[in-house]
């Protein structure tokens, strides 16, 4: 039985049964090996589209490592309350795990700002803030990063009563040597754009932007941007200079599970008339200020080809069929007349369109069985 066991065990690890077995030859010398490198000599180039990329709106992701924009919820999607006291030592918002939101807290009593819903100037809502003669009422967002020595600009949309006088005020510390305080021109019941700017006194990781005012009557805000004056066409140029590094072939936009309840029609035309919109793929508020346009500016400047995907979670072929037709079509089609009004007139000419994301996922906004994909 000892020796039985033996033979198997021999055999399972392929080592030799006879005592003479073990007494093998020495193995032979092989041939020397030479390598010729002729560098004069080269092969077909490697195809640029080996090497692409991918993005998604997911929570703040393209709006604080792509885009300038400063400022969280610049249309006021979120109704502006005071803080709670489980909010005080954190930044709420919601959305993706780790990004929240910046949250808009009003300048003065809670009751001196409303959200008016009847006539609001994007969305479903704007500010209302009601004035007092001498203590300043209106809006603030805190948490803002600022470098010292650095211009910011910025614009807003205001109308109010002919005495309120309303002011813009970048806050980066203690005191009122601290800030900078921009007068707006006298309002009126329309709303009319304001530009600013400011240089920063002194850098700051808790700066704070507000809008306020003194006065009688009240005023409305419709819309408000704040941007480091060196952006590029409305993105970071650290980030841009680095995603030039990377020379991808082409990106895929705007992708992800955000794009099954994403519309482009949403994503094109005036930036601050854009309504804001609730991604619940990802659980979080999008501005829509990176649109469709505005992927093509990303990628004229990072020199890569634009790979458009198509919603087929809640789109359709309909709406497919039109974002071809604005991002393709010449000024005499509806769609890229629409464009060149948006100030693109020539065709974007993009070659490389994709057909949903991952639709087969139970996760996927529009989940769909293979058979309905085919059809």
């Amino acid at each position: 039985m000892k020796k039985l066991s033996a033979i198997c065990i021999c055999a399972a690890m392929g080592l030799p049964l006879a005592a003479g077995a073990s007494a093998s030859t020495e193995p032979a010398v092989p041939q020397q090996i030479v390598v010729n490198v002729d560098a004069r000599q080269t092969g077909e180039p490697t195809s640029k589209y080996e090497f692409g990329m991918f993005i998604e709106h997911i929570g703040p992701l393209i709006y604080r490592s792509l885009w300038s924009e400063m400022l969280d919820d610049r249309k006021f999607y979120f109704p502006i309350e005071s803080a709670k006291p489980e909010e005080k030592t954190q930044n709420a918002g919601g959305g993706f795990p780790g990004m929240r939101l910046r949250k808009w807290r009003p300048v003065g009593p809670d009751d001196a700002v409303s959200m008016d819903k009847d006539d609001p100037f994007v969305g479903e809502q704007s500010p209302r803030i009601e004035l007092d003669a001498v203590s300043l009422h209106g809006i603030r967002q805190p948490g803002l990063a600022v470098v010292a020595g650095k211009r910011y600009v910025g614009h807003i949309w205001l109308k109010g009563t002919p005495r309120a006088k309303v002011q813009a005020t970048l806050i980066w510390g203690e005191g009122a040597a601290n800030r900078q305080t921009v007068s707006l021109p006298a309002l009126t019941g329309v709303y009319r754009r304001f530009e600013f700017s400011f240089t920063a006194g002194a850098g700051s990781n808790d700066a704070a932007f507000e809008i306020a005012g003194t006065g009688s009557g009240s005023f409305h805000v419709g819309a408000v941007s704040l941007m480091p004056a060196d952006n590029v066409d409305g993105f970071r140029p650290d980030t841009i200079a680095l995603l030039r590094q990377l020379h991808s072939g082409f990106w895929r936009l705007p992708g992800g599970n955000f794009l099954s309840d994403w519309s482009w029609y949403d994503g094109v035309g005036d930036r601050d008339r854009r309504r804001p919109t609730y991604d619940y793929a990802w659980n979080a508020m999008q501005s829509n200020d990176v649109g469709l346009d505005e992927f093509m500016t990303l990628c004229r400047l990072i020199g890569v080809e634009p790979y458009i995907t198509v919603n087929a979670g809640f789109g359709d072929a309909h709406s497919a069929a039109e974002e071809v037709e604005y991002m393709n079509g010449t000024a005499s089609t509806r769609l890229g007349a629409e464009r060149a009004r948006n100030g693109h007139p020539e065709p974007y000419l993009v070659r490389f369109w994709d057909i949903g994301n991952e639709p087969y996922g139970s996760w996927q906004l529009g989940r769909t069985d293979l058979k309905y994909y085919v059809l």
